[in-house]
């Protein structure tokens, strides 16, 4: 009996320490991160073929106003400086920045991952206000509001313009487009997930994951200022915009020609995105002759049909002696002969 009042002092103390600790310990999410650009490399660095809808879960009416995109568009001046979409981030080979607003108590006010002049700064609201109404006026970079989910922060992006989702090839979202983003931080990485879903322009989420490395040097801003500027003189003052007729993509069948893809599977149908689809083609589907050649390995033949300057960094490519002359790319054909 006489430990008793001894061990309610104690379970009293422990009470009192217990309720001054929160639920789950908030990470800090602060800093600046870079592209890890192994991951995804075609995606992130020179971006995808024209005519590639691979992994997109798109509608007929998403298929249509994709295949009308051309490379000319961009270039045109009213959509020089146009953003894209909110989560082109996890498509851009550019880092970023994340910073804290606190509330006058010191809270946490509002996470910001900061844009540049493609994508606008996404300011996620920890404050539980609501969403405005669907008329009110917003930016490029929505409206979001976001959650701790134990280590992760979870927001709901709402209010977002009509945009590009994958840089380059002109898969559209619509203005009625919510992205939901899950945001972790694990020590130096950062793993950045979005689910984005559109009732027009998609069937199904369209879910993306990318892997971010915490940058001590800092990251900055991507062209932080965008001037407008005459990029096809041809087109200046005619009234023409750039674009292809229905049914007249030339590139529409590019992944069909040149990696033997099933047209569906190129063209963005959900069925193609999940693992039951290889089995349904694995029977028909033969691989370009020009990747069994290079077999076993990473076929790399898009490096050399895109013109770019090296393969992907610290990726072993068996791309038939590409990758070891150097950053510039294959030799002359009069050098190699020799």
């Amino acid at each position: 009996m006489n430990g008793i009042p001894g061990l309610r002092v104690v379970t009293f103390v422990c009470a009192v320490l217990v309720a001054g600790v929160p639920a789950f310990a908030q990470v800090d999410l602060t800093g600046s991160y870079r592209t890890r650009m192994y991951e995804d490399y075609i995606e992130r660095g020179p971006g995808e073929f024209m005519g590639n809808f691979t992994g997109m879960p798109l509608s007929d009416e998403g298929r249509a106003k994709a295949l009308l995109y051309t490379s000319n568009q961009p270039s045109t001046y009213e959509r020089q400086c146009l953003p894209q979409s909110a989560g082109v981030f996890q498509y851009r080979p550019v880092g970023f920045r994340i910073w804290s607003e606190l509330a006058p108590d010191g809270s946490v006010l509002a996470w910001v991952i900061g844009g540049d002049n493609l994508r606008n700064d996404i300011r996620i609201w920890m404050d539980g206000r609501p969403h405005p109404s669907p008329n009110a006026l917003h930016l490029a970079g929505g409206f979001a509001t976001g959650t701790w989910q134990g280590d992760t922060l979870t927001a709901r992006l709402t209010h977002l313009k009509t945009a590009w989702i994958r840089r380059g090839v002109g898969i559209p979202a619509s203005d009625h487009t919510t992205i939901t983003i899950h945001i972790t931080r694990r020590e130096d990485l950062l793993t950045m997930t979005t689910i984005q879903e559109d009732p027009y322009y998609l069937t199904e989420p369209h879910v993306v994951s990318r892997v971010w490395q915490w940058n001590p040097r800092g990251t900055s801003a991507d062209r932080p200022i965008c001037n407008t500027a005459n990029e096809i003189p041809r087109l200046e003052d005619t009234g023409i915009f750039p674009h292809y007729l229905p049914g007249q993509n030339p590139e529409a069948d590019y992944m069909v020609r040149t990696f033997n893809l099933p047209k569906e599977a190129a063209m963005g149908y959900a069925e193609t995105l999940y693992p039951e689809y290889r089995k349904k083609i694995r029977g028909t589907y033969v691989p370009p002759a020009e990747c069994a050649a290079r077999a076993p390995g990473y076929c790399c033949g898009w490096i050399e049909t895109q013109g770019r300057p090296g393969g992907a960094p610290n990726l072993t490519c068996n791309d038939g002696g590409f990758g070891t002359l150097g950053p510039r790319g294959r030799k002359p054909a009069a050098t190699e002969q020799r």
